[in-house]
């Protein structure tokens, strides 16, 4: 998902909250995840397996509702997103099952930044919240931003 502007450096402020869309952990995200990074442990891709376990039935890796979630900042910040800087203090607090429909609540943390830098940090707060409600992941990722382009004389 690309966003169709940008959000810059200068409009970003700690407390805002960023609107990230709620997605459907799907079977087939799933299987493309394991396929890709060969993670075909039996809780995510064997239903019969998964019936067997505390848990009832197959759940999502959890390192991919993280990438999921990195993956739409492209769709919040647009051209103003360079790179991601880190992720830390990310913590599972209960499964994301395949099939459900996962609500994402964003914040930023921080913003820093040199003055006359063309660019700076922006820590974000990450809440994934279960189909019945629940908090089932939460953690804080850092992104650099540019600012705004200046306009150019003609």
């Amino acid at each position: 998902m690309r966003a169709t502007h940008a959000l810059w450096l200068d409009a970003v402020r700690p407390g805002m909250r960023l609107d990230l869309p709620a997605f459907d952990c799907s079977a087939e995200l799933v299987a493309g995840y394991a396929e890709l990074l060969d993670a075909r442990h039996p809780i995510h891709v064997d239903a019969e397996y998964a019936k067997t376990t505390r848990y009832g039935r197959l759940i999502a890796h959890g390192p991919l509702v993280v990438a999921k979630l990195l993956a739409m900042l492209g769709g919040v910040f647009g051209d103003g997103l360079q790179v991601l800087l880190g992720v830390g203090g990310w913590r599972f607090y209960a499964p994301v099952f395949v099939g459900d429909h996962v609500a994402v609540e964003c914040a930023v943390l921080d913003v820093s930044a040199a003055k006359r830098s063309s660019a700076g940090s922006v820590e974000l707060e990450f809440r994934v919240l279960a189909a019945d409600g629940s908090l089932a992941q939460r953690g804080t990722a850092s992104v650099l931003v540019a600012r705004a382009p200046s306009a150019s004389p003609a």
